[in-house]
């Protein structure tokens, strides 16, 4: 039995308070007439309304999600107060209503349907019980209330079927503005990479047809050579972002990774510090995907520190961490948000993929990356990926 999705929890939390306070205004509003004459004391009553409260708070506390039960003891309970005269039978007809209609409109299905019923019947044994059987008056009285107990959890269905055709419709939109989002930034990165490789075919371009003139030189050369580089490099790099998440996952040393990037990396002079990295950290990884990512913070790093970089490794709980730190002039809060997406770069030299690779090979090795801010003044990127372990019974040699 599960609750329409519709429905919030606020919503359900309101009907728990609203049967909590019926039944504790109740017993409270009964003690006070007991109190002033006992010609208006009623053990039963007292009784049945004790029991009903205390029902109440149980479920106002531990009752997360709607069942059928309980709104077939409102209406039991409700029967149980009525048969003693501690409210008329139009008052419980009326009562009636609302747990005819909230199990409807909460459960739906034929739960609604046996409410009804179940309401119905009780209203059926009041007659028979109290007067004995139906009279012309009582029997046109038990038909009407009958009735209106169907037309209520009839409405409640209808009521139920429109917000549930308002929630698809709402959703319909929401999915059509995030294709138009969608299909907004593909249309961006296009423009991004065309401009990207624009550029550097230009320069080819000039330094070849100045060469076909008879220019020659080592200059026009050297600039065909740094082009195709880099034309090289914004291919390669869009590739990997490209590129479908690999099913082929080992067990992966993120301490070995790090150390074997620290030793090969250019540290354009400047000093890189480790901190941990006494421990193996394993992760369960595409073992080019996890190095590609730990090279290119790395890297983004040390071409935006001033003179320092961090590096630190530790284990948290379930995770391996990382923290790629430096102390250049960090990332402005505006820009957070952006700077994993593809071509969003500050340098003017950089294709902007770097960090939307690192964010993609870490989204599929099932971890993830943020950034904030460094306490040595600049950047402090935060990478963590679900840590391994020998008896991690998930993993099949």
């Amino acid at each position: 039995m599960s609750e329409s999705s519709f429905i919030s929890d606020r919503f359900y939390l309101i009907y728990r308070v609203g049967r909590l306070a019926f039944s504790v205004g109740l017993l409270v509003l009964l003690l006070s007439i007991s109190s002033i004459s006992k010609v208006f004391f009623d053990k039963f009553s007292l009784a049945v309304l004790g029991i009903y409260s205390v029902v109440s708070l149980f479920i106002f506390l531990f009752s997360k999600r709607p069942h059928l039960f309980e709104f077939l003891l409102d209406e039991l309970f409700l029967f149980l107060l009525v048969l003693k005269g501690a409210f008329s039978y139009t008052f419980f007809s009326i009562f009636l209503f609302f747990p005819v209609f909230f199990s409807e409109l909460f459960l739906g299905g034929y739960y609604g349907y046996l409410s009804a019923l179940v309401g119905i019947f009780l209203q059926f044994l009041y007659f028979i019980v109290v007067y004995g059987g139906f009279g012309f008056s009582s029997l046109i009285q038990f038909v009407l209330n009958g009735s209106a107990l169907v037309l209520m959890m009839l409405a409640s269905k209808k009521l139920k079927h429109r917000f549930e055709s308002q929630e698809r419709y709402i959703r319909a939109l929401e999915k059509e503005r995030e294709d138009a989002e969608l299909y907004k930034r593909l249309y961006e990165i296009s423009a991004d990479l065309a401009h990207e490789l624009k550029n550097p075919l230009a320069s080819i371009k000039g330094a070849v047809e100045l060469m076909l003139e008879g220019k020659r030189s080592d200059r026009l050369l050297k600039i065909v050579k740094r082009e195709s580089e880099r034309l090289d490099s914004i291919i390669k790099d869009f590739l990997n972002l490209a590129r479908p998440f690999s099913e082929t996952k080992v067990p992966v040393s993120l301490t070995s990774v790090v150390k074997d990037i620290l030793s090969s990396v250019d540290p354009y002079g400047k000093r890189i510090e480790l901190v941990g990295g006494e421990e193996e950290l394993f992760v369960l990884a595409d073992p080019r995907a996890i190095r590609s990512a730990v090279d290119n913070l790395v890297r983004n790093a040390l071409q935006w520190s001033r003179d320092r970089v961090r590096i630190t490794l530790m284990a948290d709980g379930d995770w391996a961490s990382l923290f790629v730190e430096d102390d250049g002039p960090g990332v402005p809060e505006e820009e957070r948000s952006r700077i994993f997406e593809p071509f969003f770069s500050k340098r003017s030299d950089g294709s902007g993929l770097g960090l939307a690779i690192v964010k993609k090979f870490v989204l599929d090795m099932g971890g993830f990356v943020i950034v904030d801010r460094s306490s040595l003044g600049g950047a402090k990127f935060i990478m963590k990926l679900p840590l391994y372990r020998e008896e991690d019974e998930s993993f099949s040699t």
